[in-house]
């Protein structure tokens, strides 16, 4: 927003908005609007009621302060206030909408040299579908805000171009790039908060599209504390949704279970729409714990939504209809655009249906488009994808000890990035490798894969090394049924149930809302097969004289 008028109320405002100090900033600038109705005024309290949690009440704010702008003439403000509007309603699913706005934005600064022509390209590069396209926007906004001294501009373009450079498989220069807006940031480059939330956001999508995890972890644990500390509300649903991604690839599965339901909360409070790809996070780890009925619920009425179609996928390969699968799969890769890091995610699992479909020639042909992209862009985690489905390739083919060089060095990828459903899966591949020549070597890799796969608690992949260790003539043990398997947090939640808590308590003990208690207490019931939380009691007595989990 506009930092040169003067004014002492004007001035105060933007001190309190540097400081996140949102409540205080909304009192200034309504305090103002009473007095006259100004652009700068509409411009604050817009930004302070976003962060508040009134997105509606902000965006409506910010639009009169642009539609003020621009009559006004003043093409820096406008720029980046129809800017900012735009993203809210792209974030939100409503790209007519956001088109819409991102082309008033264009024409309010058409014709003029000013920063607001460089939040437009920024802008422009969002909306691109081709990474190439995004780059030549992006570093248009760089020398406009180089040019123009706009350290707000600059830093983050610096970070969108590193991100879109990891996503095309250029991990060094993207990582240079985002670690030079971030030294930037820290210096106190920033002013706007916003600004240096999104930028923050630029980072840890870009390390965890990398597969970096222990980077990714501690810039989510950063950003987390940041937006605590800044009362970013809106930012939270976000970040957690990257943070729980990171905890499921580094099989920490209740974390994650708590981290997208915290997001669920936070976008169901604030912007519902924003939530797609939450939904979608909890629907995969629905999957890989076996629980499809779940999964097939969370996804209803959001089959076309672009962060839902890879989670549908693995549904469609897991409930048996893995020709939908390869469909939705190729539908998504259509809108990769050149993204490296999205394309093998897309092609991994088409690898699969198209084996389950019984298209060998198919999959060979996605595994070898994973292969290529595995050697252009050096990404370990790309490398890892590539080899597993070659592993599977080989085996679906009847190449089977070809199979097991591909397995082994997708096993060794995976441990080095720590990733423990992939590595079991790599192990499982390398015992169907190596059942004809080394059968006790089998055995081993495939019991291991078992072992991990049950300390995930992933259902769907304990059948499959099951299944493979009595091939080999070995008993696996009695294993309940997927659906009564508790989670750590849902033990913890029918210890509470067995104490005679009600769901009220049972929030204000472990620090949840009342309706996530609901959920945990509704789930215990429905895995245990039980009808009432007296029979859930009776339930955890006996779970605790037996020491089963």
């Amino acid at each position: 927003m506009d930092t040169g008028s003067a004014g002492p109320q004007h001035s105060e405002g933007l001190r309190l908005l540097e400081a996140a100090q949102w409540a205080a900033a909304r009192d200034v600038f309504q305090a103002t609007l009473e007095e006259e109705e100004t652009p700068e005024a509409l411009d604050g309290v817009g930004l302070a009621l976003f962060f508040l949690g009134s997105v509606e009440d902000g965006i409506a704010a910010r639009e009169r302060a642009f539609d003020a702008y621009a009559d006004a003439g003043r093409c820096d403000e406008a720029g980046r206030v129809g800017v900012w509007v735009s993203h809210q309603y792209l974030l939100s699913g409503r790209s007519s909408a956001a088109r819409g706005w991102l082309a008033r934005a264009e024409r309010a600064v058409a014709g003029a040299e000013c920063d607001g022509q460089g939040w437009v390209a920024i802008e422009r590069a969002r909306h691109a579908e081709d990474l190439e396209e995004r780059t030549a926007h992006t570093r248009r906004a760089m020398d406009i805000a180089r040019n123009a001294g706009d350290s707000d501009l600059e830093v983050y373009a610096l970070s969108l171009l590193g991100l879109t450079e990891v996503n095309a498989g250029r991990l060094d220069s993207g990582m240079q790039l985002l670690e030079e807006a971030m030294a930037a940031a820290s210096a106190g480059r920033v002013r706007n908060v916003h600004t240096l939330a999104e930028a923050y956001c630029n980072l840890i999508m870009a390390t965890t599209n990398a597969g970096d995890w222990d980077r990714a972890g501690e810039w989510c644990d950063l950003v987390d504390e940041f937006a605590r500390e800044h009362g970013t509300i809106p930012l939270l649903g976000a970040c957690r949704t990257i943070h729980a991604e990171v905890l499921v690839a580094r099989g920490r599965w209740p974390e994650a279970e708590t981290a997208l339901e915290s997001a669920l909360e936070t976008h169901s409070r604030f912007v519902p729409e924003m939530g797609a790809p939450t939904v979608a996070g909890m629907a995969e780890l629905r999957v890989h714990q076996g629980r499809l009925a779940e999964a097939e619920q969370l996804l209803a009425g959001r089959e076309e939504h672009p962060s839902s179609l890879c989670a549908l996928a693995h549904l469609r390969i897991a409930d048996g209809h893995p020709r939908v699968a390869s469909a939705l799969l190729e539908r998504a890769l259509g809108g990769a655009g050149g993204d490296a890091v999205r394309t093998t995610q897309l092609l991994a699992p088409l690898v699969d249906s198209r084996l389950a479909c019984s298209d060998t020639q198919g999959a060979a042909v996605a595994a070898g488009q994973l292969a290529d992209l595995a050697e252009a862009s050096g990404l370990r985690l790309v490398a890892a994808r590539a080899e597993l489905a070659a592993a599977h390739v080989h085996l679906a083919s009847g190449h089977v000890p070809e199979a097991a060089e591909p397995a082994r060095l997708a096993l060794a990828a995976y441990a080095r990035l720590g990733m423990p459903l992939h590595v079991g899966e790599a192990r499982l591949a390398l015992a169907r490798a190596l059942v004809a020549s080394a059968p006790e070597a089998a055995r081993d890799e495939a019991r291991a894969a078992l072992d991990a796969f049950r300390e995930l608690g992933a259902a769907r992949a304990m059948d499959a090394a099951a299944g493979v260790l009595r091939e080999l003539g070995q008993a696996t043990g009695a294993r309940p049924r997927s659906q009564g398997e508790l989670t750590a947090r849902e033990a913890e939640v029918l210890e509470l149930v067995a104490s005679g808590m009600s769901n009220a308590q049972i929030a204000e003990t472990l620090v949840i809302s009342q309706k996530t208690a609901g959920h945990h207490v509704s789930r215990i019931l429905s895995k245990l097969g039980v009808r009432n939380r007296t029979e859930a009691a009776a339930r955890a007595a006996h779970r605790e004289k037996t020491g089963s989990r």
